[in-house]
């Protein structure tokens, strides 16, 4: 510092030097003139703007008098040209800046913590101590006249005037008119010579400006009307619109008909079509003469030719414009609503069936009296079609199916009521409730359409054909097990005495959610089995999940009972009702789709006891290890309710490895085991139609079928017989087809429920059992060969079949058995040679060519490198690393200045205590003053007694 040494080189003590910088600098003396000059400006002397700024010349003294406040650091090398950031500081001035604005927030902030409310003057210029009251109101009105005028910036008005002389509250603009004050500019109007009537003298001179002095006229429009006044405008105004719609509808009327007398007189010449009529042979040349002669008759001919082309297309416009119109319907119910509406409905046809069963009159018999014999005109006019919210099973085509369904007792006039709301107004139009009749159809259609289409995949038709193409496979090849002798249930016996009695048994419209199976057992006591999906269907209204908090529960319960009831059908009931199950089938989808979890958990369970069972059944010796019909039904439906085609399910997984596992390890004792793996095989081809996954165990058990069930010469030699898995040491029984031509059976039988649930085969049925099966193979490797034609491994997979087919065709077969081995052979043959010729096998094999060097290049030179800089190529990497430097760099500033808060948070609490302690100090010292003194006066008082 330049002015530093100079007056540490001129000497003199620091108070000497105090004086002549303040001296210099204007603060003391005369007032120096502003610097000029660049250097002086740098120095930090006045300008010519700041010279009368007194903090200024203090703050420049203060900084040239006090050397040691500065802060430098001085470099190692200097470099010309090169500025270094932070080479020097003033930590002093800084701490002190910190400081002050820390009293100014953070301080501010301590005060008034826990402080609520508060008023904050924001008025003009009621913070600055500078303004006058004067001049702080004339600039409030300044800034009131520039917002308005803002905001009337484009108000088209401008005979309002805001601000303007008053007199007694009203404008004087609004007296500017001569006229309304009572002056008249002529003369000759009054015979006064110019002089002033009586009355602008009391308005103009005296008491002027006031309302009640207006003239009757002014009076007569500015006073309120009264009721009458204001009740006879309105009639008139109504009269009059009266009047004019009568005019103009009388207008539009008369239009019309002028319209009309036109449109007839067009329509008859529209209507005027010329008949063409062909000439004889005698007359061609007359009539061509003649057509020669008209030329204004082919003219219009043509013209008519032209207007019909687009004669469609004006019928198809007009039908359009005379089309009906959809007619307004309710709004589309909730499922809480639809559900609470089922319920109700089952409830009340539960009260009816209990009034009738104890012979008191039903509900809506007293209803219908009470109405009138509505109920008769509904009778004869006919039941209304369902609504889309009806129960299925209430309501049939036939009123016998009716009377069966819901029991003798119960009336066509019952059944209507119970259709039919009650609250339904009286059909007076027969027209309107037709076309009602028919929406309603239409609707009941289009709802049972979409039913069918939601189960599509559960309908008979989508199940897999394995006997004869005209049969049902569940009914031919088996879904129920062996028949046992104790299977026939209390149930199953009162339906049959209800059926010898001619009675059919009559369904309860409400019931108690069962928890286990026997009490679903006890619901279905003296019903038929065909009357499980109409209890299922009650039990699921009654308990829907949106109607009460604990039915999710019941119906997670009722989930299971369902599956259990599933195979215990299966098991027990011959033969099958495969309606019955498809129903209950449907019924568990519809449980499992709102409550996936709770479906998911029942269903892995069951497959947990199944694994379990096969294992125990594995470790015995005798017995089929096979699955039961039981476990194959669950199955079957396992794979109707859970998507088959994901890769990996948490049901349809656990159940594809469990059907792998038994095709790979049960032992073939009967031909009651290779029925149960076919069917196993079966559904493998359900599970995977659209997947197409290879599953080698369904190939391998299908080839050892037909080696088991071929001819005992055939494969004699363990060498010659085909196939990638050799037959297993546990097959001990022989198999074997020994008429192979059977002439006594011209067509060979599917495979039927019965031959698969008997214990034991007699040896005269065997062979003809044997051939279905044999059928029913070849019919699965057709299937599987069409299924996997596009798998990469089709000549690996398939040739060894080919082989073993070729050997088996060297046998004469029935004729049947021959049809079918044929047609296998060509597709299998056809299929390996286009797959041969198509597709190009590359054998792994090490690499042929040369080893590819490693690519070498020149090492990239920085023009101007600096040791600081940090050069990344890759440029996200440099802006994230630069980011991390930043987020660095900022992190550790917050915490040095949350240091100094708290540091600054500390010492003002030390001075608060230390003032509370000065305060409670100086006044326990007060007391004591005032006690000591109070002490002594009474001692001197004492001191004077004594005396």
């Amino acid at each position: 510092m330049p002015a530093t040494k100079k007056q540490q080189g001129s000497g003199g003590s620091a108070l000497k030097r105090l004086r002549k910088s303040l001296t210099a600098a204007g603060v003391v003396g005369q007032q120096a003139k502003a610097s000029r000059s660049k250097k002086n400006r740098k120095r930090g002397l006045p300008t010519e703007v700041g010279k009368n700024s007194t903090s200024d010349k203090l703050s420049v003294i203060r900084d040239e008098f006090n050397p040691f406040e500065i802060k430098t650091e001085r470099t190692k090398f200097d470099v010309l040209n090169r500025k270094v950031k932070g080479t020097g500081g003033k930590p002093a001035l800084n701490k002190q800046v910190g400081e002050e604005n820390r009293k100014k927030t953070l301080l501010m902030e301590m005060r008034n913590k826990g402080h609520v409310g508060g008023i904050v003057d924001k008025r003009f210029g009621e913070n600055n101590p500078q303004l006058t009251p004067e001049e702080r109101m004339l600039e409030r009105f300044t800034k009131e006249k520039q917002k308005n005028a803002k905001a009337n910036m484009f108000n088209l008005d401008d005979d309002d005037e805001e601000m303007g002389l008053t007199h007694y509250g009203q404008s004087l603009a609004e007296m500017d008119d001569f006229d309304d004050t009572g002056l008249r500019l002529s003369d000759d109007e009054d015979g006064r010579g110019g002089q002033l009537d009586r009355n602008i003298v009391s308005q103009m001179h005296f008491g002027g400006f006031d309302d009640n002095n207006k003239t009757d006229e002014n009076e007569d429009n500015d006073r309120p009307k009264s009721r009458a006044e204001v009740m006879k405008e309105i009639i008139m105004k109504s009269k009059l619109y009266k009047q004019e719609r009568q005019a103009a509808k009388e207008e539009d009327e008369t239009m019309r008909e002028d319209l009309d007398e036109d449109f007839k007189d067009i329509q008859a010449l529209l209507n005027t079509q010329s008949t063409k009529r062909k000439p004889l042979v005698s007359q061609s040349a007359l009539f061509t003469r003649n057509e020669a002669e008209n030329p204004k008759e082919e003219k219009e001919e043509e013209e008519e030719e032209e207007t019909n082309k687009y004669k469609d297309y004006d019928i198809m416009v007009q039908e359009l414009t005379r089309d009906k119109r959809a007619m307004a319907t309710d709004r589309t119910k909730t499922e809480e609503e639809i559900a609470l509406e089922e319920k109700e409905k089952l409830e009340k046809a539960e009260r009816a069936r209990k009034r009738r069963m104890e012979g008191l009159e039903s509900e809506s018999e007293d209803e219908d009296n009470k109405r009138g014999g509505r109920g008769r005109k509904r009778q004869k006019k006919g039941v209304n079609a369902p609504q889309g919210d009806d129960l299925e099973d209430d309501y049939l085509e036939d009123l016998e199916d009716e009377a069966s369904k819901l029991g003798q007792g119960l009336t066509l006039e019952d059944i209507q009521s119970g259709a039919l709301d009650e609250d339904d107004e009286d059909e007076e139009d027969s027209e309107i409730d037709e076309e009602d009749e028919e929406e309603e159809e239409g609707s009941d259609e289009e709802e049972e359409e979409e039913e069918e289409e939601n189960y599509s995949d559960l309908e008979e038709d989508d199940i897999p054909e394995f006997g004869d193409d005209d049969e049902d496979d569940m009914n031919e090849f088996g879904t129920s097990g062996i028949v046992k002798k104790a299977s026939k249930s209390k149930g199953k016996q009162s339906s049959k005495t209800a059926q010898q009695n001619g009675t059919k048994p009559e369904i309860p419209y409400t019931f108690e959610c069962p928890a286990t199976h026997e009490e679903f057992l006890e619901i279905m006591n003296g019903l038929d089995v065909d009357d499980a999906p109409t209890v299922v269907k009650r039990i699921r209204v009654l308990y829907h999940p949106k109607l009460g908090p604990d039915n999710k529960a019941k119906l997670t319960t009722f989930l299971g009972v369902l599956v259990d009831h599933l195979g215990y059908i299966a098991s027990t009931v011959t033969p099958l009702p495969q309606k019955t199950l498809e129903s209950l089938i449907a019924h568990t989808f519809e449980i499992s789709k709102q409550l996936p979890t709770a479906a998911g958990n029942v269903f892995v369970t069951k497959l947990k006891e199944m694994h379990g069972t096969m294992g125990q059944k594995m470790n015995q010796r005798q017995g089929s290890t096979f699955p039961d019909i039981e476990d194959i039904t669950l199955l079957r439906c396992l794979g109707k309710v859970f998507p088959t085609s994901d890769l990996t399910h948490p049901v349809v997984t656990p159940a594809t490895l469990y059907m792998s596992q038994a095709l790979a390890l049960c032992r073939i004792q009967s031909e009651i085991d290779i029925g149960r793996g076919l069917f196993l095989c079966l559904l493998f081809h359900e599970y995977q139609t659209f997947a197409k996954r290879f599953i080698p165990e369904v190939l391998n058990f299908l080839q050892q079928a037909l080696i088991i069930l071929s001819p005992k010469d055939l494969f004699n030699d363990e060498e010659k017989i085909p196939g990638a898995f050799p037959i297993s040491n546990n097959h001990n029984v022989s198999l074997h087809i020994k008429d192979v031509i059977s002439e006594d059976t011209k067509e060979i039988p599917s495979i039927t429920l019965e031959q698969l649930g008997i214990e034991s085969v007699d040896e005269d049925e065997s062979n003809i059992l044997r051939l279905s099966l044999l059928q029913g193979v070849l019919r699965l490797l057709a299937q599987y060969l069409q299924l996997y034609a596009s798998t990469p491994a089709l000549v690996e997979v398939f040739e060894p079949l080919s082989n073993l087919i070729t050997q088996m065709l060297t046998v004469s077969w029935h004729k049947n058995i021959e049809e079918l081995l044929n047609k296998l052979q060509d597709r299998l043959k056809k299929q390996i040679k286009f797959c041969k010729d198509k597709r190009i096998k590359t054998p792994l094999r090490m690499q042929s060519h040369r080893p590819i060097p490693i690519a070498q290049h020149l090492p990239k030179f920085e023009q101007g490198y600096s040791y600081d800089r940090h050069y990344d190529p890759d440029r996200e990497r440099s802006e994230y690393n630069k980011l991390q430097s930043q987020i660095k760099k900022e992190k550790k500033g917050a915490i040095r200045e949350l240091r100094k808060d708290n540091m600054f948070i500390a010492r003002e609490k030390v001075k608060e205590r230390k003032q509370k302690d000065a305060e409670y100090d100086k006044m326990i010292k007060g007391v004591m003053t005032i006690l000591e003194t109070d002490q002594a006066e009474k001692k001197r008082q004492e001191r004077e007694k004594r005396r």
